[in-house]
């Protein structure tokens, strides 16, 4: 049953079995594509009550206060209010809200983009776009028409269990996708996967890189990139990325640092949107601009794409 449209009716609502309602895709998205925009109904900030929904909604029109009704509130009344319940299953960040520790410091929520469905293997990203007020979802790779497009409603970089335990806390089901679907050996060598990839992004995202040896630091963030693509989530590929060229930027590496900086560049492009894809042009165009560019002395390491990898096993698989 169709729900509702959007986008030109490239993607709709529906009713997904064992979900309730789901968004499709109506067409052909490419890696990158924009899917779908919108703006907030409302928002509110972190200090938010029931109180203050109400006075929102209070500003509503009957139909948009109807579909608000009508969204899944996943909190019994204990924990809250009916409609603080709504808008806490169904809230999405409004600011940067990201693995590096940045909170949003106000939420929203959206009637349409709500319905979308979460997945450990997400295909697409949510992001906010100050400039513009509104929340844009991009394709993270090609997806076929009658494709569900998921997101990712927690901490992707965990084990199948701690993602599971998440899911229940927080939204009350057990996450059945199809990074959740997997047994046995696939099961364990994802779990060791991901594992090793929330590791890896502590210790190569933290400030500062003193003391570090550049080819194994370079050389784990190849294993990362490679693990992150045998797991699908190229959504943290432009933070691998970054972390390659800082440490060829550190080490004056000029040559393989700009194709680091390149890589990243194009990896933010998918996921997050022009804008934060232009901060790269410099780096692209002068890697010694950076903070840390010369801070370790002189050596050659290699861009991503070099063939050196393949022997060291490490080259990036398609």
């Amino acid at each position: 049953m169709v729900v509702h449209s959007a986008s030109g009716s490239k993607i709709l609502i529906q009713d997904i079995p064992g979900k309730g309602k789901g968004v499709i895709t109506r067409q052909h998205f490419s890696k990158g594509d924009v899917v779908f925009t919108e703006r907030p109904l409302f928002t509110q900030t972190l200090t938010r009550s029931n109180a203050s929904v109400l006075a929102s909604l209070s500003s509503c029109t009957p139909i948009e206060r109807e579909h608000f009704y009508s969204l899944h509130n996943c909190h019994g009344p204990r924990k809250y209010p009916r409609e603080l319940g709504i808008f806490e299953t169904n809230v999405l960040p409004c600011g940067s809200n990201d693995a590096h520790g940045h909170v949003a410091q106000q939420g929203g929520v959206f009637l349409f983009a709500a319905r979308f469905n979460s997945s450990c293997v997400p295909n697409v990203n949510n992001r906010w776009d100050p400039e513009r007020g509104q929340v844009v979802f991009r394709a993270l790779r090609d997806i076929a028409p009658g494709e569900e497009l998921c997101i990712g409603y927690g901490k992707l970089l965990a084990t199948r269990e701690e993602r599971r335990a998440e899911m229940k806390r927080k939204f009350r089901f057990e996450c059945q996708c199809e990074g959740c679907a997997l047994e046995g050996e696939a099961l364990e060598e994802s779990d060791r996967r991901r594992r090793t990839l929330y590791e890896l992004y502590g210790e190569h995202m933290r400030d500062g890189i003193d003391g570090e040896d550049p080819m194994q630091g370079i050389s784990e963030v190849m294993f990362a990139l490679r693990c992150l693509r045998e797991e699908r989530l190229p959504v943290f590929e432009s933070s691998f990325y970054f972390a390659g060229f800082r440490f060829c930027a550190a080490v004056s590496d000029v040559a393989s640092a700009a194709v680091w900086a390149g890589y990243a560049q194009k990896a933010s492009r998918v996921a997050f949107g022009e804008q934060a894809a232009t901060r790269w042009a410099q780096l692209v165009e002068d890697p010694m601009a950076y903070s840390e560019a010369g801070t370790l002395g002189r050596m050659t390491l290699a861009p991503p794409d070099s063939p050196a990898w393949r022997t060291l096993g490490l080259d990036l698989v398609a």
